[in-house]
């Protein structure tokens, strides 16, 4: 047996469709399935052979994808250490208001009947090393999400189009809004593949490499992933730590992925006996089931060569915890069904179980501090990831600038303001320098003392106020760089700030926003004159 271990980032946002959610929306599943692994590599083993479709009877194609021999296990996300996480154990506990503690029901029930348990809310986990005289640390991983809106287009027009315009009779659609819900970019995910045949593990070695897309809406911008890291190894065991032949003289079965069991009428079910039944055929013994703690879900999928959705079954929850007494068979019967797995469609990772995983009755949760929540973000210079940054900082900057120039205008009156003539002329000035790439005030300060020059104008400013200060005296005093804080109150440390990244407050963009805070005082003035006039 050779296992070859590989790792999946994500360079766009990948949509792995559950079966829930409303009809318009889309819900990515946690995790990577196998079938969606498995699907990309006959996409390469294709192009690689110059083939477009598979022979089904060929036997080394039903030994690399379809019969079990070789299995393409899920691809879950890394914890905080870079560790794949495996699917938290429904037999898991905490109480209500304790999230740091963790009991495990399935080695000890508690006799505590005054506290209120309740199960994990992050999907998938991972177990720290065991100190001794401490707790067994539990890490907790849930991977990001990516929520965005869209809206369906016509395609007749190649756009979204309003209900009274598409027609029917020609095959428009109107334009629904959906939402996809998808597993967040610049994530990334360990996966592997189990090859009973050895000679299978170097070919499908070189086809793991590269950027291939999973899942749907790929011509959308999504699914495009990039494998890398990929290790072949002789021993390997999905959970990662030593195994342990008795747990207290108990047998766990945890289900590492979703099982697919079929009852005595050939229906899909999920019942604790088909689990006890399949695990026993597995080891060769009966076995004694002392408790269960399991959970249904349907499953599906999509057929790109049919062009049509999958069949969906009633699986047996991945995290499914089954207690035994422990049962008199060999330790390599146990080992071997941790290679094997139970249930149908395991080429596709369905059916993975791990004898003994836990050992613990009682956990802690290792919650990472602040600094371990920071992420470094490194843009490198001159690229365009820095040009984007910049230009998404500039426009939050003068977001902040647009809120604190409505507040200011709003707390600012003149009284007795010119004719609107006088202020409509100001106005013309004050919009020519704004339509300028750099806006100046050598013409506004030009205009201004023209009117000085001139009697009646000079009077109809002088005559208003600003407070207490004449209205031409506040213009010129605001158009100085040196009013910036006095007019804006707006600090270098109010300037918004992506990762390394920050916008510049330029003295351009304060002549500009001292331009507008003018402006935008004169044009309240000619709105108030004119209620007045009617």
């Amino acid at each position: 047996m050779r296992v070859i271990v590989y790792r999946i980032t994500l360079l766009e946002p990948t949509l792995a469709t559950a079966l829930q959610g409303d009809p318009n929306e889309g819900v990515s599943l946690d995790y990577i399935p196998g079938s969606t692994l498995r699907g990309a590599i006959i996409k390469k083993y294709l192009r690689s052979n110059n083939q477009t479709e598979l022979d089904a009877a060929d036997p080394q194609v039903r030994r690399l994808f379809f019969d079990g021999t070789t299995r393409y296990l899920n691809g879950y996300p890394l914890d905080r250490l870079e560790q794949r996480s495996l699917p938290t154990p429904l037999s898991w506990q905490h109480e209500k208001g304790n999230e740091t503690g963790i009991f495990d029901f399935a080695l000890e029930i508690p006799d505590a009947d005054d506290k209120q348990w309740q199960g994990i809310g992050q999907p998938f986990c991972s177990l720290g090393e065991r100190q001794d005289g401490a707790k067994q640390k539990v890490h907790l991983v849930q991977p990001e999400r990516h929520i965005s809106v869209h809206t369906a287009r016509t395609r007749r027009f190649g756009r979204a189009m309003p209900g009274n315009v598409i027609d029917p009779s020609k095959g428009d659609v109107p334009g629904a809004v959906y939402r996809y819900n998808a597993l967040a970019a610049r994530q990334t995910f360990e996966a592997a593949v189990i090859c009973d045949n050895d000679a299978d593990a170097t070919m499908l070695r070189s086809l793991l490499k590269d950027e291939v897309t999973l899942g749907g809406s790929r011509s959308g911008g999504y699914g495009q992933v990039l494998l890398h890291d990929v290790k072949e190894l002789d021993t390997w065991r999905e959970t990662g730590n030593p195994f342990v032949a008795n747990v207290h003289g108990k047998l766990i079965v945890t289900l590492l992925s979703n099982a697919l069991l079929r009852d005595e009428n050939g229906q899909f079910a999920v019942d604790s006996c088909l689990v006890t039944q399949a695990l026993s055929e597995r080891l060769g013994v009966p076995l004694r089931l002392q408790c269960a703690f399991l959970r249904g879900e349907i499953v599906g999928g999509f057929n790109r060569k049919w062009g049509l959705p999958l069949p969906q079954a009633l699986a047996v929850h991945m995290g499914s915890v089954f207690v035994y007494d422990k049962p008199d068979c060999d330790e390599s019967k146990l080992l071997q069904l941790e290679v094997q797995g139970i249930g149908e469609r395991r080429a596709e990772g369905f059916g993975r179980v791990a004898i003994n995983w836990q050992t613990e009755a009682e956990l802690q949760v290792d919650k990472p501090s602040s600094s371990q929540l920071a992420r470094t973000m490194t843009v490198p210079p001159g690229s365009d990831s820095e040009q984007l940054l910049k230009r998404m900082a500039e426009r939050m900057l003068r977001r902040r600038l647009d809120e604190r120039l409505i507040a200011r205008a709003n707390d600012i009156h003149i009284i007795n303001p010119p004719s609107n003539a006088q202020i409509s002329r100001l106005r013309s000035i004050l919009h020519d320098e704004l339509m300028k790439e750099t806006p100046s005030t050598q013409r506004i300060f030009k205009f201004l003392k023209s009117v000085r020059e001139r009697n009646t104008a000079r009077r109809q400013f002088e005559r208003a106020r600003v407070g207490a200060e004449i209205l031409l005296n506040w213009i010129e005093e605001t158009l100085q760089i040196s009013a910036w804080e006095t007019r804006f109150g707006f600090q270098q440390t109010d300037v918004p700030r992506i990762g390394s990244i920050q916008a510049s407050l330029t003295d351009a963009l304060r002549i500009e926003y001292l331009i507008r805070l003018v402006d935008a005082l004169l044009a309240r003035a000619v709105k108030e004159s004119r209620k007045e006039a009617e």
